[in-house]
């Protein structure tokens, strides 16, 4: 039988297994993919694990069972992830489900999923939006964060996790989902101007100055 060809999305693991990734924008699944998910363990016998950054995870899975398994998600309207463009914003429920949150973080999470996501960018380019400063969507260890103030959402930069988590710096704030999606916008045009391959926004500032990204999005 000839290799099934190489499908996007679909990455071999480190045992040889195949897995790939479903995006759930703003933590959110339809019952459609959720059934089609169900389908797909049952029929493939792989594992479904939801990861960290709120999204689905499918492993243990061969080449020909991961590229039909895609395929059916697909078909069920999932966004399989593919490298080097920019995912789902890691997004908290905000207001008005949480007593905490000053700001609905869900619609800015919406906006800049629906306005942005695909666009082209090295990995990895992390981001998310919280409903307030207590940051449960780790807006503050991110590259770029939106994190919830009365008047706004305050913008955050170069933070993340790995080995050596670091926290962002705070470099201005947005009142509005327009002024968002043009931070983004513009950190993710510094993202390949200055990352080839794969890298952080720390690096980026470290190579330019915080001051300088600062002035590039728009925070004089």
């Amino acid at each position: 039988m000839p290799d099934t060809p190489k499908i996007p999305g679909l990455v071999q693991k480190k045992d040889g297994s195949y897995g790939f990734t479903v995006e759930c924008p703003n933590g959110f699944i339809t019952k459609e993919i959720l059934k089609a998910a169900h389908e797909v363990c049952r029929n493939f016998n792989c594992r479904l694990h939801i990861t960290t950054a709120q999204k689905l995870m499918f492993l243990d899975l061969d080449q020909e069972s991961g590229a039909r398994a895609v395929e059916l998600l697909e078909q069920a309207g999932a966004s399989v992830r593919k490298a080097r463009d920019l995912s789902q914003p890691r997004v908290c429920v905000g207001k008005p489900y949480c007593k905490f949150g000053v700001q609905d973080s869900l619609a800015l999470g919406d906006t800049l999923y629906n306005e942005l996501a695909r666009m082209a960018t090295p990995p990895k380019l992390k981001y998310a939006v919280s409903g307030c400063l207590a940051c449960c969507a780790w807006s503050n260890l991110m590259d770029l964060g939106f994190a919830g103030v009365k008047s706004g959402f305050r913008v955050i930069v170069g933070g993340h996790g790995g080995f050596w988590p670091k926290p962002g710096t705070e470099i201005g704030k947005v009142t509005s989902h327009e002024q968002a999606v043009e931070v983004l916008r513009k950190a993710a045009e510094l993202f390949r101007q200055e990352i080839p391959k794969k890298g952080r926004m720390a690096k980026v500032i470290k190579k330019i100055g915080v001051e300088e990204v600062k002035r590039y999005l728009g925070f004089e």
